[in-house]
């Protein structure tokens, strides 16, 4: 007796579960541009090879004036026009836009 008062209960509640109103799904799909991959292997060898070596790597000159000097010119190589900061700025501007990311290259 039990068991039929709740599926009877449970029948009339079944039909509390749904609004009446109509549910559309639209699924839209864009293309976004992105940055391609960038730089290829022989221009990031290129620009890797050109870069100056850091300091801290380099012997440590033996007066303050040498180790001044040596670091204004160490600035100099990354900071001057044309120098490899610039260069590294040029290789990046070059990269596309629009190109898919997730292509095999």
């Amino acid at each position: 007796m039990r068991t039929i008062v709740v599926l009877a209960l449970a029948g009339l509640l079944a039909g509390c579960g749904g609004s009446g109103v109509a549910t559309e799904t639209h699924i839209q799909i864009e293309k976004v541009p992105v940055r391609a991959r960038c730089p290829d292997k022989a221009t990031y060898d290129s620009i890797k090879a050109g870069r100056p070596r850091p300091l801290r790597e380099l012997p440590m000159p033996a007066t303050a004036d040498e180790r001044v000097a040596k670091t204004a010119a160490q600035l100099g190589r990354y900071e001057a026009a044309g120098g490899w900061s610039d260069q590294v700025v040029a290789v990046l501007d070059r990269c596309s836009i629009g190109e898919d990311l997730t292509a095999a290259p």
